[in-house]
C-alpha cells in the first residue's frame, strides 16, 4: 500500500473538527495530546524535546500529507512536543481509533505498516538534507523543501537553527545572504510568506533533482 492509499484510510478515522493552529503553538504538555495521532493538513510544524537548561532539540519536521506520533501506538512514554513552524490546520486522529481499525480491518493494519516504514525512510532523508552540508546548503535544502507552489512561511531565526544544526545568528545571517541575493523575496499578497527562485536555492543545495515542492 502506498503512502497516499495509507493516509487516506488513516484520514477517514480523524475527528471531524480539526486544529487551526497559529506558528509556534505548541501540543504536548497535557497527557491528552499524547492520545492522538495527528496529520498536517496546511501548514508546517516540527517534533522536538526540551534539555534541562531549555535548548529545543528537534527531531522531525512535518508539512502537509505528514502524521505525527504514530509510535504511540506501541509506547506510553512521550517525551516530545509538536511546535507549528506556519500557522498550521491540524487533524486529529483518536489512537484508540486506530488500534481498534487495526484490530478488526486488514487494510488498516496495513495502512499503518505503510506509514510507519514511510516515517522511517522520510525521517532518514531530512536527516540527511538538513544535517548535511554547510549551513548556507541545509538551509536552502529546508526552503526548498518546506514550499509550496514556490511560497514559504518562514521560521523564526532560532528555530530555524534548531531545525538545521545551526546557531540563531548563522540563521539570520544566511537568511539575510539569501534576500541580498534574490533566492528569497517577500510576497507582498501574504506578507508573512517568502517567494523562493527554485533555481538559485537549487544551485546552493545541491543535488537540484531531490529537492521538490510540498
Amino acid at each position: 500500500m502506498n503512502k497516499d492509499d495509507a493516509l487516506h484510510l488513516l484520514e477517514k478515522l480523524a475527528e471531524p473538527a480539526v486544529l487551526t493552529l497559529p506558528a509556534d503553538a505548541s501540543i504536548g504538555h497535557h497527557a491528552e495530546d499524547h492520545t492522538y495521532v495527528y496529520i498536517v493538513q496546511a501548514g508546517l510544524a516540527l517534533r522536538c524535546k526540551y534539555t534541562e537548561q531549555g535548548e529545543r532539540q528537534v527531531c522531525r519536521v512535518y508539512r502537509p500529507g505528514d502524521a505525527i506520533g504514530l509510535e504511540m501506538l506501541a509506547v506510553t512514554d512521550p517525551s516530545l512536543v509538536i511546535e507549528t513552524i506556519a500557522p498550521s490546520v491540524i487533524k486529529r486522529v483518536p489512537i484508540q481509533r486506530v488500534r481498534l481499525a487495526q484490530q478488526n480491518d486488514a487494510r488498516a493494519q496495513a495502512a499503518m505498516m505503510s506509514l510507519l516504514a514511510s516515517e522511517v525512510m522520510d525521517g532518514q532523508q531530512l536527516k540527511i538534507s538538513f544535517g548535511t552540508g554547510s549551513a548556507m546548503r541545509r538551509i536552502c535544502r529546508f526552503l526548498l523543501w518546506s514550499a509550496h507552489n514556490d511560497l514559504v512561511a518562514l521560521p523564526n531565526r532560532e528555530k530555524l537553527g534548531n531545525i538545521v544544526a545551526t546557531t540563531t545568528e548563522t540563521a539570520s545571517r544566511m537568511i539575510a545572504n539569501l534576500k541580498r541575493e534574490g533566492a528569497i523575496v517577500r510576497n507582498p499578497r501574504m506578507p508573512s510568506t517568502m517567494r523562493i527562485d527554485r533555481d538559485k536555492l537549487c544551485k546552493v543545495a545541491g543535488e537540484p533533482q531531490q529537492q521538490t515542492a510540498a
